[in-house]
């Protein structure tokens, strides 16, 4: 018995190290960000699409090229937990609709980021890139 509680308590310490030490803050994302691509679509700079972090409220917003959206920021981010899973858009449409088709479902997929200088990935839970930023 007393083995199973000592395994037990070193699987619980294991987990619960593991598990901070996959959060990351959300403090670089700071801005707005121009979609330069999402997976191998690549979005021209005259679209406008860009996401933006509100950190102080908490907020991501944006804007496809065709409809905004925004949305409630976790305060950190962990790969269990997607970043945008409560994002709401206006429905207008549009002549050229093909970035926000890809866009908007390809947030739905992130679960974790990485920040290179001035570009951001936004990673999906096999670590793939599924849309690339550049700071404006």
């Amino acid at each position: 018995m007393k083995k199973v509680m000592n395994l037990l308590a070193v699987v619980m310490a294991v987990v619960a190290m593991a598990s901070c030490a996959e959060k990351k803050s959300l403090e670089v994302l700071g801005g707005e960000w121009n979609v330069v691509s999402v997976g191998e679509l690549v979005v021209p700079d005259s679209v406008g699409a860009f996401i933006g972090f509100n950190l102080a409220e908490k907020m991501v917003y944006g804007s496809t090229g065709c409809n905004r959206f925004a949305g409630e920021l976790p305060a950190t981010v962990s790969p269990e937990t997607p970043m945008f899973s409560a994002l709401g858009s206006t429905r207008m449409m549009c002549i050229d609709m093909t970035v926000e088709d890809a866009l908007l479902p390809a947030l739905g997929e992130v679960v974790d980021f990485k920040v290179d200088g001035d570009t951001l990935c936004l990673l999906n839970a096999a670590g793939q890139t599924v849309v690339s930023l550049q700071k404006q």
